[in-house]
């Protein structure tokens, strides 16, 4: 008996600090202004491999899977951050986590061209963040908004009008797949 009540504890233990931990998330996510963004940046060491650190990934990783539990609809604000913190992580540790597709999918559809900047920016982090911020589904509105504005965009002279021109290529591609959320 006794050695069965030991072994529950640690269980016990760990079943409280995620509960603990899963209010402590709800918190951040329910009163999140742009002044907390630093608790979710991408908070680099500057190193790679074995030796790679980001300070904030834990916390990150908890807001970033109850975002997509879909249990709270959060701040576009708090969305833009991730999105930025999570295509920087992609750049610098060699690979990109699936919840970027999610994000920038939100940031978008939600956002629209307000928040197109920012999706640049963070497709721009490398062939696994472009490759996993294109795998999103708008709605055909949404697409149509961003085709025009990335269009318009491609021809300010900016320095970036390749880029802009590829995303309105991006959105047009959308807009001709059934993969729609209307």
């Amino acid at each position: 008996m006794t050695s069965t009540l030991i072994a529950t504890i640690p269980h016990r233990a760990e079943i409280l600090c995620s509960e603990l931990s899963m209010l402590d998330v709800r918190e951040f996510v329910r009163t999140y202004t742009s002044e907390a963004e630093s608790s979710v940046s991408f908070a680099w060491n500057g190193k790679h491999a074995t030796e790679f650190v980001d300070a904030n990934m834990l916390f990150r990783k908890e807001v970033c899977d109850y975002f997509e539990g879909g249990n709270e609809v959060f701040p576009l604000p708090l969305i833009a951050a991730l999105y930025k913190a999570e295509t920087l992580f992609a750049k610098e540790a060699w690979g990109v986590n699936a919840v970027v597709s999610r994000l920038a999918q939100e940031l978008l559809e939600r956002g629209g061209v307000e928040y197109l900047g920012i999706y640049l920016e963070g497709a721009r982090c490398g062939m696994d963040a472009f490759m996993a911020t294109g795998n999103i589904a708008l709605s055909k509105q949404r697409c149509q908004e961003l085709v025009h504005q990335c269009q318009a965009n491609a021809t300010a002279k900016d320095g970036n009008e390749k880029q802009w021109a590829l995303l309105a290529d991006r959105f047009s591609f959308l807009l001709s797949t059934p993969k729609h959320h209307d």
